[in-house]
This record gives structure tokens, C-alpha cells and sequence, in this order.
């Protein structure tokens, strides 16, 4: 897998209307339970579904994606709630409309306009918990984007985002090979620097999207030079032309050409991504319940052992250089943080990572529960909330990203961190950091469900022959 744009707004559509037309189905059956035939609603269902009956379904679905997506439904335009609810109400009344006209012309029986108000009130209610709750989700996660470009395009991009994304986008500033006296001043007060720094640029900050807002045409040196940066690390890069977006719209075909090989549009990513997070949901409560035994006992040695809290809780970096905090059974003394710092000479690993084979903050207990790995359980519950997942480059530390000196090594923050990953299965502790990196861009480039399954499998083997645990 190359980083590249990922487009999840087709398939949010279609399953919106198969939530839709899975409503439609159910109302109209719970509205004619009263006619159903001597067997039930079991025989109901064993009827068999006409051609006439499976087109108008396709329809439906087809009429629903394009109602909502022309009310702007599925898109990051900032709205106010009022403006939100009335275009919901909109489109959910024009396709009960669409429902009730159909019972309508084909004569069937029952309660016709009692089952469209039904289905209306029922889609309301999911379409206002989806499009209020996905905006509130987004406003707290914002995307980050740095604009290549200063002139009318990046102003007018610029504009946009303050004005109908402001919620859902955030400005990083603007870089650009202009010089400072010919750019606007709002763009003057946000300029960055050069293309030549937009290599530091993206190392000091967190950059998720590069908003492409200059003519292609005269500036396609400027722009190929760009985009190799940018996907280096990780960070998704987007073309304006008539209008800013979060996917890549072209309205000339020739930019369209020019833009094909750079940014590749990756067909079934985001359905595997989906299959990867239902295994990640399944997989950490499974697991959770089924060693809640063992969390008991590993949290009762702890606490008997040593003094100090059962858990320890870190902060690192994961998908998108986004902070949260990682959980570990605690195998260190309680001040083991604030004890690091005399350590630093001591540090037994090449690259900005710090490993000592025999720290004597780590307990003995501790020893134990690292040989087998047992520290690392807790995780699942920062997999269940989605902070990680169960396959994927290991989440690290503040302090060893602050270490980082090349904005390459920020390409592994494109996916979601794992609690195993090739790096664990081949050695952990007695791997290099460029070996480890190494492994970790090969896990992005290669990923595949195929892939977290084998890795997985040679995990269990890994943790059982206690492979390079430290």
C-alpha cells in the first residue's frame, strides 16, 4: 500500500441507504403484520421477491445516496445545527415520499400513510445521530492542512476553510517559493516558508492533508516536487481547482492525467480498513473477556508486590501523530519517569529509542510479566476504543519522536498503531531502529488483512519463545 487518497464517502453513502432500505423493509412489514398470511411472519419472509420489487430497491438506494448527497449530508462544510436538521428533514420527507408513492401505485394494502410517517421519523432520528454526531467527532479531530501556494487559489482556499470548514479543517499555514512582499497579507501572516523547508515544516508539525492551490499547468515542476515530501509522510495530498475538498476533483482532464500516477486512489482500501477495525472490535473484547481471570491475578501481583497503581499510563503517538494514552500493566517502580533522566548515558540503543537490557527501574515482577509479555494486555482496551489496533507499527513515545530527524520516519504514523507488528515477531529488543523502521514501512507498504493474520499467527509463537523481550 502506497499513501495515497482514500475516498470514504461512496461507501458511507451506500451503506446509508441500505440502513434506509432495511428501515423501508421493516416498516412496511411491522405496518402489515395485521394481513400477514396463515404462517406468519416466517412465511412472509419465505415469499419470494420480484424482478419489479428488486429494481425499485436498487432505486431506492440509488435515489437516497443522490438525494443526500445534493443536500451536502456526507461532506465536511461546516453547517449550522438549524441549517443540518432542516436538510434532513428535507431529504428524509422526499424519500418517504418516494416509499409511500410506490406502496401507492403498486395497490398494496395496509396503513400507507402511517408507514411513510413511520420511516420518516425513523431515518430522522438515525440521519440527525449520524450527520450531528460525525460533525461533533470531526470538530474534535480536525484536519490539519498546509496549503502549497499563495496566490487567488490559496486565498480563496484559505477563505473556505475559515468560513464553511472551519469546524472540520484546520490552517497549518502556507508555503510557497514567492516572495513574501507579493503575497496578501493574511496569507503573509501564515507563511511558513519555502518548498526547499517543507521538508522540516512537515517534521515539526503535524500536517494530515497537502492542499495543492496552484495552477498545474505553471507550476508542475513546483507541485512534483512537493508531493514526494508530503507522501513521505504520510500525509494525504489534494488538488484544488473550482472548490476546496477533501478528495482530490479535478475539472480539467488533463490535470486529472498529470495527477494519476502522483496520487493514486487506493479501490477497496476503506472496506478492508472496515473489515480490519470489526476484527479489532471482535478480537479485544473477546480477549478481554476471556483473560479478565488473568487481569485479576497479574493486577493482584502488582499491587502486593511493589507500590504504586496496577496500570501505567503513557502518552504516544498514533494514527495521524495523535496523542493518547497507552495502557500497561506498571513493571517499573512508581517513579520510574522521573528517574529517566539519569539513565539517558546509559541508553544501550542506537537511534533515538532508549532500551537498557538491565534498567533497575523495571521490577522484578516486571521482568516477568515483560519476558511474557503480559504488560502489553491492557492494550486491548486502547484497541476497543480505537486508539490501536491489533496488527501495526508499535505507538511510541513522546521523547523518542521529539528525537526524530527525518520527516520520512513520520510516514509510519499513516496507520493505525498495533499492539504486534513485524517489528515483534522479528526480534523486538534485538532489532536496529532502522531495521525497525525498515520492517515498519514494509508493514504499510505490503498491508493486507492476509498480512495481520500471519503476523498474528507468529506472534503466539514469538510470546511463547519470549523473542527479544527486554
Amino acid at each position: 500500500m502506497r499513501s495515497g487518497v482514500k475516498n470514504p464517502l461512496g461507501m458511507l453513502a451506500g451503506v446509508d441507504a441500505l440502513f434506509a432500505l432495511a428501515v423501508a423493509l421493516a416498516v412496511v412489514t411491522y405496518g402489515n403484520t395485521a394481513r400477514m398470511p396463515n404462517g406468519g411472519i416466517h412465511q412472509f419472509l419465505q415469499m419470494r421477491i420480484t424482478i419489479f420489487n428488486a429494481t425499485f430497491a436498487g432505486l431506492f438506494m440509488l435515489a437516497w445516496s443522490y438525494c443526500f448527497r445534493a443536500l451536502d449530508l456526507y461532506g465536511q462544510e461546516s453547517q449550522g445545527v438549524l441549517r443540518k436538521l432542516g436538510q434532513i428533514a428535507k431529504g428524509c420527507a422526499t424519500m418517504a415520499a418516494v416509499l409511500v408513492s410506490f406502496l401507492y401505485a403498486t395497490h398494496t394494502k395496509g396503513p400507507t400513510a402511517q408507514i411513510g410517517g413511520v420511516f420518516f421519523v425513523c431515518v430522522f432520528v438515525y440521519e440527525t445521530c449520524r450527520v450531528i454526531g460525525g460533525t461533533w467527532i470531526a470538530a474534535r479531530d480536525p484536519q490539519l492542512v498546509l496549503i502549497l501556494g499563495s496566490g487567488r487559489r490559496a486565498v480563496k482556499a484559505w477563505r473556505q476553510i475559515r468560513t464553511r470548514y472551519h469546524s472540520t479543517v484546520k490552517l497549518v499555514g502556507f508555503v510557497d517559493d514567492r516572495p513574501l512582499s507579493e503575497m496578501a497579507p493574511d496569507v503573509a501572516d501564515r507563511y511558513l516558508g519555502s518548498i526547499y523547508d517543507l521538508n522540516d515544516l512537515l517534521l515539526r508539525n503535524v500536517v494530515d492533508e497537502l492542499l495543492i492551490a496552484m495552477p498545474v499547468k505553471s507550476c508542475y515542476d513546483l507541485i512534483q516536487r512537493a508531493i514526494p515530501i508530503a507522501e513521505q509522510v504520510g500525509a494525504q495530498v489534494v488538488c484544488m481547482q473550482d472548490t476546496y475538498a477533501t478528495t482530490v476533483k479535478m475539472s480539467a482532464s488533463r490535470d486529472r492525467e498529470l495527477f494519476s500516477e502522483l496520487v493514486p486512489f487506493h479501490e477497496h482500501y476503506v472496506t478492508r480498513q472496515a473489515v480490519k477495525r470489526l476484527i479489532d472490535i471482535i478480537g479485544a473484547f473477546v480477549g478481554l473477556c476471556l483473560l479478565s481471570p488473568l487481569f485479576l491475578l497479574v493486577a493482584f501481583a502488582i499491587k502486593t508486590t511493589s507500590k504504586g497503581s496496577v496500570f501505567f499510563k503513557q502518552q504516544r503517538y498514533g494514527y495521524r501523530r495523535r496523542l493518547f494514552g497507552m495502557y500497561k500493566f506498571r513493571t517499573m517502580v512508581r517513579n520510574a519517569p522521573a528517574l529517566m533522566a539519569q539513565l539517558e548515558k546509559q541508553n544501550e540503543a542506537t537511534g533515538p529509542i532508549f532500551k537498557m537490557r538491565n534498567d533497575p527501574r523495571v521490577t522484578p515482577l516486571g521482568r516477568i510479566l515483560r519476558a511474557s509479555s503480559l504488560d502489553e494486555l491492557p492494550q486491548l482496551w486502547n484497541v476497543l476504543l480505537g486508539h490501536m489496533s491489533l496488527v501495526g507499527p508499535r505507538p511510541m513515545s513522546v521523547r523518542d519522536v521529539s528525537l526524530f530527524s527525518e520527516a520520512a520516519l513520520m510516514r509510519r504514523f499513516s496507520v493505525k498503531p498495533g499492539m504486534t507488528g513485524l517489528w515483534q515477531v522479528s526480534g523486538r529488543s534485538a532489532v536496529s531502529f532502522d531495521q525497525w523502521m525498515k520492517l515498519d514501512f514494509r508493514y504499510i507498504d505490503d498491508w493486507s488483512l492476509a498480512l495481520d493474520f500471519q503476523i498474528l499467527a507468529r506472534t503466539v509463537k514469538a510470546v511463547m519463545k519470549r523473542t527479544g523481550a527486554v
